[in-house]
């Protein structure tokens, strides 16, 4: 996967303007002065001690999702990446699934399935995407391939920054996996009525719930079709090839339109909780939160195009080896033929 890099600098002038917003509340009078006791108590100025309320966790990243930022989702996100420390390589695997499956957990942790059912479904999906990928990822990594983990292996030779540099890299990565969630985040700020309430909210989420449904589907039954092959041709002794059969006889990358439909489904689940509250906020604010849930898709979209350009350039150049082969019915097929009855992505493109 592509390396996306926000600027450091940006990254913590986010998080600072995030940590204002979200600590500081504006009251139409003057607030009391108080004393924050050690523990969960408050002293306020007429004496006595009364009990502070009890903030879960699913209170405190929610609070730090307070807008202009998504530094609940980061902090979230921050601690899958940290996996970098161990593989630099890991921070676009396995801590991308790890990173959604944790924000989605939160976020499904504090939805009721019976008041909130979009909200519900929508966190149900990003929780099992990525406990999908991340599971997958694990089974390829450390099952699949021998040795694809291990100190000689592939992801070693992707170690080419020191231990002690990896930071930037770890942060900047977190906050773009928050910006691909966003949606789910602005989803559960909204509450239960914000799919009702919006305009087009309910078909809005029917379509999106559906799409992402269908990404997860497709993304998971293609990854699981080209590994099981893979495993058969090295089982076989047979040289490594493409697989063209199953999801792939159709579409040469079902895994990438899989998980761009995904994301796509996840935007537009979560668009109906931002035109619902549009009305009660500042526009600039609304005007946030669309860039914030643009920027994570388009930049999800942007690497699944520059990826499968990329593979096509190198299938293409790998053609003269790796071609012609055998089909079961003992047919002589070309990467030609390949290309000209299937699709990159969506067909009829």
């Amino acid at each position: 996967r592509n390396m996306w890099f926000a600027p450091p600098r940006l990254l913590l002038v986010l998080a600072a303007a995030s940590a204002s917003t979200a600590l500081v509340t504006p009251t139409a009078t003057k607030p009391r002065l108080t004393h924050i006791a050690a523990g969960a108590s408050v002293k306020s100025m007429r004496g006595g001690f009364t009990p502070a309320p009890q903030m879960s966790a699913v209170s405190v990243i929610s609070s730090a999702f307070a807008m202009p930022s998504v530094l609940g989702a980061t902090v979230c996100a921050a601690l899958p990446c940290g996996l970098a420390f161990i593989r630099q390589a890991f921070v676009f695997s396995l801590s991308y699934g790890l990173s959604a499956a944790a924000i989605g957990g939160v976020v499904l942790r504090g939805a009721c399935p019976v008041t909130n059912s979009w909200l519900f479904c929508h966190a149900a999906l990003v929780l099992a995407y990525g406990l999908r990928l991340f599971a997958f990822l694990l089974w390829r990594q450390a099952g699949q391939d021998a040795g694809y983990g291990g100190p000689a292996g592939k992801l070693a030779k992707l170690d080419r920054t020191p231990r002690a540099k990896r930071t930037p890299l770890i942060l900047s990565t977190a906050f773009f996996y928050a910006l691909l969630v966003s949606p789910l985040v602005f989803h559960a700020q909204a509450g239960a009525a914000a799919v009702a309430t919006a305009p087009l909210g309910l078909p809005l989420a029917a379509v999106g719930a559906g799409i992402a449904t269908f990404g997860l589907l497709l993304e998971g039954v293609a990854d699981f079709q080209k590994s099981l092959f893979k495993i058969g041709l090295r089982r076989s002794g047979a040289a490594d090839r493409l697989y063209t059969g199953g999801v792939y006889a159709a579409c040469r990358h079902p895994n990438y339109l899989g998980e761009m439909a995904f994301w796509i489904g996840s935007f537009l689940l979560g668009l109906p909780a931002i035109l619902a509250q549009a009305p009660s906020l500042p526009i600039w604010r609304t005007g946030l939160r669309l860039i914030y849930s643009g920027m994570g898709l388009a930049g999800i979209i942007f690497i699944m195009l520059s990826a499968t350009k990329r593979l096509e350039a190198r299938q293409a150049a790998n053609a003269p080896t790796a071609w012609p082969v055998l089909t079961k019915a003992g047919e002589v097929d070309s990467y030609a033929k390949y290309v000209s009855r299937s699709c990159s992505l969506v067909p009829g493109f």
